[in-house]
């Protein structure tokens, strides 16, 4: 979608869109015509010039701008009358332009064509509109126009590649245990709570699951290693977050004595939110997540089957 110059005014109020629409004009006379395009800094006094082509006192051309972004009324024509006043009586010139933002309507034209004939006429002086339209497709010619609108875009588009990167390079960087780097796993955490959890579930993938705790584990130790009461903290959170995250799955897939569909849709889910909800330090992989839920289980915060505790209770009593 093309942008007009009521853009500026939303991405810098008004005084910022009017120099900035000052400099848009600088840039585009300057790739036009070279060094000879002079901007003139803005002062007291400064004769109504913005951007001159030539040498004072006698340039060849000048080029007034004037940030009228919603009509042609009274005042301003009035400013614009001044500005040609001011700049034909302090220098001799030979030809004057006004530069707008905006489009005339056919009111605002039928003014202009009488005050540019009259003033021609009097003065001896080319005069001419350059007007939002002509502006802009001047700027895309000399392939200014997305340098000028685009730019906070590509900004933020930037930043999001640069959030990207660091994201691939955190996840390259995770350290994750596999079965094959944990001695005897099968035979690790068989009396802990969380894995009489996901046998009373009837989840058969334990290895797996104590693989998973194991990764929380070392993540959480590393994190508290580094910085004891921001690592807790960042521990507390996490497991905050992915039991919200379970709660949900809970209320959806619940079933009276099989935990596997809710196991997975809540592992589902970790991995949706994982860059962005879950987002944690870089001691937490996708794997720790994952295990954090089974240090929840492992406290009695959550478990895989409806009225899981109760049912915990019995199955041990069974065993």
């Amino acid at each position: 979608m093309e942008r007009g110059f009521s853009y500026l005014v939303d991405q810098h109020g008004d005084a910022g869109a009017r120099e900035i629409f000052e400099n848009i004009c600088v840039s585009l006379f300057q790739a036009l015509y070279g060094s000879k395009a002079k901007s003139v800094k803005p002062s007291q006094g400064d004769g109504g010039l913005d951007v001159l082509i030539g040498d004072l006192p006698c340039p060849e051309k000048v080029y007034q701008c004037k940030f009228f972004l919603d009509k042609i009324d009274k005042s301003q024509k009035q400013q614009i009358r001044k500005s040609f006043k001011t700049v034909t009586e302090k220098y001799t010139i030979k030809e004057w332009y006004l530069c707008l933002p905006i489009v005339l309507t056919e009111k605002e034209l039928l003014w202009w064509s009488q005050w540019k004939n009259s003033m021609e006429a009097d003065k001896g002086i080319k005069i001419e509109l350059c007007d939002g339209s002509y502006l802009i497709n001047s700027l895309k010619e000399f392939d200014l126009y997305t340098e000028t609108f685009d730019d906070d875009i590509r900004l933020q588009l930037d930043q999001i590649v640069k959030e990207l990167l660091l994201d691939r390079q955190r996840i390259a960087e995770e350290i994750i245990y596999g079965i094959e780097d944990i001695d005897n796993i099968e035979d690790e955490y068989n009396d802990f709570v969380f894995v009489k959890m996901l046998e009373s579930a009837k989840v058969t993938d334990l290895n797996t699951c104590k693989m998973e705790y194991f990764n929380a584990e070392i993540s959480m130790k590393e994190s508290i290693s580094k910085d004891e009461l921001e690592g807790l903290k960042v521990y507390g959170n996490l497991k905050k977050k992915i039991l919200s995250v379970w709660k949900t799955q809970y209320r959806i897939h619940k079933h009276p004595s099989d935990g596997n569909n809710l196991l997975n849709n809540t592992y589902l889910r970790i991995e949706d939110l994982d860059s962005s909800t879950l987002y944690a330090s870089g001691e937490y992989s996708l794997l720790s997540k994952k295990g954090l839920l089974h240090h929840l289980a492992n406290e009695k915060q959550l478990g895989w089957i409806e009225d899981y505790l109760n049912k915990l209770t019995e199955y041990m009593r069974i065993k």
